[in-house]
């Protein structure tokens, strides 16, 4: 006589993160993604089922709460950053600014805190704009036209291969040139030390002469080689 052997299916718990921990998986979830997940792994599951396991998920830093319903996913590899999250939080957020300089070596001062861009335009709502607290850490939005967010090639606007919308260094630098500039803003011009050598001056003429900023890059680079004389 033949013994089948019985086969042990994994807890719907266990199956759920290792999907989760698939490369593929997505990097930023709310909790109704979750939800569609876990129901993916077994249809009968109720919401209150899974709504406990994203409790116990946050407390073990398998999910790392944002905000009130959304988590950056702490199962995959590379784990996420915290900027991963801006878009979520204000929709068509660009990581830009200090954090893009800084994290490029452009800026030596790298910040905490994560800055980004929002595009100001009738098809999305009014952003609410400023500094915002979450339990993942302070994320700082300014508004800039959408004209001047998507002038010039995509290649030259942002960086490529990732599933988040962050700025080259050569955009996050007109970015602050503009908002310095605009008389809706108080944001101070880009400090003179940043180090240019470490940006794409090609790259920097094409996007300079598509959003019109001439000008303001040429006065302000006629400082930082006064600074330095």
């Amino acid at each position: 006589m033949r013994c089948g052997l019985a086969v042990r299916i994994p807890h719907w718990s266990t199956r759920l993160e290792l999907v989760l921990a698939e490369p593929t998986a997505l990097r930023v979830l709310d909790t109704a993604s979750i939800i569609q997940v876990a129901q993916d792994v077994r249809r009968d599951l109720s919401k209150p089922s899974v709504e406990r396991w994203i409790r116990e998920a946050v407390a073990a830093n398998r999910l790392q709460r944002v905000v009130r319903g959304l988590f950056l996913n702490r199962l995959i590899v590379p784990a996420p950053r915290l900027c991963e999250a801006a878009v979520w939080l204000r929709p068509g957020a660009v990581i830009s600014l200090q954090t893009v300089l800084g994290d490029s070596g452009v800026w030596n001062n790298h910040t905490d805190w994560v800055a980004a861009v929002v595009p100001l335009s009738s098809r999305y709502t009014t952003p609410s704009l400023g500094r915002l607290d979450t339990e993942g850490g302070t994320f700082v939005f300014r508004g800039v036209p959408e004209r001047v967010l998507e002038t010039g090639a995509e290649h030259d606007r942002f960086v490529a291969g990732l599933d988040y919308r962050r700025a080259t260094p050569e955009a996050a630098l007109l970015h602050w040139l503009y908002l310095s500039n605009s008389p809706r803003s108080r944001m101070s011009p880009p400090p003179l030390d940043l180090d240019l050598g470490e940006l794409d001056l090609k790259r920097l003429k094409r996007l300079t002469a598509a959003m019109r900023l001439d000008a303001n890059l040429s006065s302000w680079r006629a400082r930082n080689v006064l600074q330095h004389a």
